[in-house]
């Protein structure tokens, strides 16, 4: 089944991409996207802010349990709407539709059940993914004048501010995007919503937007935004201190879990458990200050020089 869902999930990705209907905004789960060309671009959006002299704004959304929201009725109509009919179409509808279950435990296996929830992308399926990106792939649709970015459900919306006028139009926008939620059954967890500012425009005071109940948005200096923690400050200090003190106790932890200081396994660790942490998205926080460059590169130093009795 894993194998058949793959073989579909290629030819719809293939149809989206070669009929130009993923959204440009959505970086999740998508051929040549990644957290880091989702950053990559928010930052470029910051940086051209601030040459022009003025401030952006983005709020941070999040919705509530997105992928067990999904309604199957509203997906099935984007995807047809994606053109994705005949046989396939019906096939999906039957992937869907009817799913049963069991549990095993203790080498047991139970009776096959019925799936109740009529909603959800079936978690765990290889079509999961793909079948969400087609349900969110509009939510920026009727958006006028402000900048949507999402990773799968993580979605952020921006937008120069300039005037209080501006202001005005992204909370109208951000009303938009609450309306496409309540058309599409979705629900939000405003508790997560924050909001951040970049840059200053003159006279212009920085206010909490609304959510959709009405409650202000928390304004903060820092947010974790795709594993990377931000601040308005555009420095990334925290994110390396972050950095260096998780990879710090890794390291212990690898060095008092296994006894071996050959070469080929203390890479394979290092590699696995370290440099991913040092490398992810290293393009958008990478340090210029010689400080935090040597805090990082001290990391590989000691592991690999201090313990293993390496020399440069």
């Amino acid at each position: 089944m894993k194998i058949f869902e793959r073989v579909v999930k290629r030819n719809i990705m293939k149809h989206l991409i070669e009929q130009n209907l993923l959204n440009p905004g959505q970086h999740g789960f998508v051929p040549g996207r990644s957290t880091k060309t989702q950053l990559l671009q928010h930052y470029c959006d910051i940086f051209e802010t601030l040459s022009e002299g003025t401030r952006i704004d983005t709020i941070f959304l999040d919705f509530a349990k997105a992928f067990d929201k999904v309604d199957h009725d509203i997906l099935l109509q984007k995807v047809a709407k994606h053109k994705i009919k005949g046989k396939i179409g019906l096939w999906l509808q039957e992937f869907l539709n009817n799913r049963k279950y069991r549990v095993v435990a203790n080498g047991e296996m139970s009776d096959v059940q019925d799936v109740l929830s009529g909603s959800g992308v079936p978690q765990g399926t290889v079509l999961a993914a793909v079948l969400f990106i087609i349900m969110i792939s509009d939510v920026d649709e009727n958006v006028k004048s402000s900048i949507v970015r999402l990773f799968a459900d993580d979605t952020r919306i921006s937008r120069k501010i300039t005037s209080e006028e501006d202001k005005v139009l992204l909370q109208k926008d951000l009303n938009v995007i609450y309306d496409w939620a309540n058309k599409n059954l979705m629900k939000f967890n405003e508790n997560k919503f924050e909001q951040m500012s970049h840059g200053e425009a003159k006279n212009i005071k920085i206010e909490p937007y609304k959510t959709q109940s009405g409650n202000e948005i928390k304004i903060g200096e820092t947010v974790r935004d795709l594993g990377v923690i931000a601040n308005n400050n555009l420095l990334f200090r925290e994110h390396i201190d972050n950095i260096v003190t998780s990879s710090k106790i890794m390291s212990g932890v690898l060095l008092r879990t296994f006894s071996t200081r050959q070469e080929e396994p203390m890479m394979r660790m290092f590699n696995s458990y370290i440099k991913s942490k040092l490398e992810y998205c290293s393009l958008v926080w990478s340090p210029w200050h010689q400080n935090e460059i040597n805090k990082l590169e001290r990391i590989q130093k000691n592991l690999l020089a201090k313990y293993m009795g390496w020399t440069n």
